[in-house]
């Protein structure tokens, strides 16, 4: 196989083996890398060769670990966290909506928690934000609020990967009201007894992030309503840290 779609196949195990070696506990080899992601021993051979070559992963003894390559990578764009945010911003925002509050971003077209601030959920469900561990967008409040009002081509890639035209339909038919509320519900979509809220986190007129809320799901209506106030108290909450950061009518250019 060669072409685009032999470029594209290594572009993704690429990919996965960089997450692999970010993750991993020890280095892995490079049988360990290949065992793992259930690829052929030479080609993981190959591709590791050249990533450590172009300094995106390097050897610790044996193992691999990431390289420098990304964190250059991101100096030479200018590029930093994907929203000024700070984790000490998070925890005020938290305060202000008396409810933990999580922060999410779409990466390759699935939901990554970032950041979380206020009391720790169940483990189970605090290890996908401590794990930042992928969430599929059409199930999170996040994934669906992100679609909705993020770049418009990425969204349209996203949904062409997701294998549920039920799903993806349902979404279209709510996609104007999340537009026009700007404010996205998972109602049970992830987990049966989770509902969330989430809204957009904006820099330069753009959506960066989703800052999501989230609880009990238990078939009682006031679950929804303190939900909701919760939801409404950190929209204030993020209008005026906007208000507060926007220059004044005197400031310098």
């Amino acid at each position: 196989m060669s072409g685009p779609v032999a470029s594209a196949r290594a572009v993704g195990r690429a990919d996965r083996i960089l997450e692999l070696v970010a993750t991993a506990a020890t280095p892995p080899s490079v049988t360990a890398v290949a065992r793992a992601l259930d690829l052929p021993l030479s080609s993981t051979a190959d591709l590791l060769r050249e990533l450590r070559a172009t300094g995106w992963v390097r050897l610790r003894g044996r193992g691999h670990v990431l390289g420098h390559r990304p964190y250059v990578l991101g100096l030479l764009a200018g590029v930093g966290p994907p929203t000024a945010l700070t984790h000490t911003d998070l925890d005020a925002l938290s305060r202000a909506a008396r409810a933990p509050v999580a922060l999410a971003v779409l990466v390759g077209g699935q939901v990554r928690y970032v950041d979380h601030a206020g009391p720790r959920a169940p483990d189970r469900l605090q290890r996908v934000t401590d794990d930042h561990r992928p969430r599929p967008p059409l199930r999170t409040a996040a994934g669906r609020l992100l679609l909705a009002l993020g770049d418009p081509g990425e969204s349209l890639r996203a949904l062409a990967g997701v294998d549920d035209p039920p799903a993806v339909a349902a979404y279209l038919a709510e996609r104007p009201e999340i537009v026009r509320t700007r404010l996205a519900r998972s109602d049970g979509l992830a987990d049966p007894a989770i509902r969330a809220v989430a809204v957009p986190v904006e820099e330069g007129g753009e959506t960066v992030a989703a800052a999501v809320l989230t609880g009990p799901r238990r078939g009682r209506a006031d679950r929804s309503v303190t939900l909701d106030r919760a939801a409404a108290r950190l929209v204030a909450a993020l209008a005026a840290r906007s208000a507060a950061r926007a220059p004044g009518p005197h400031s310098p250019p």
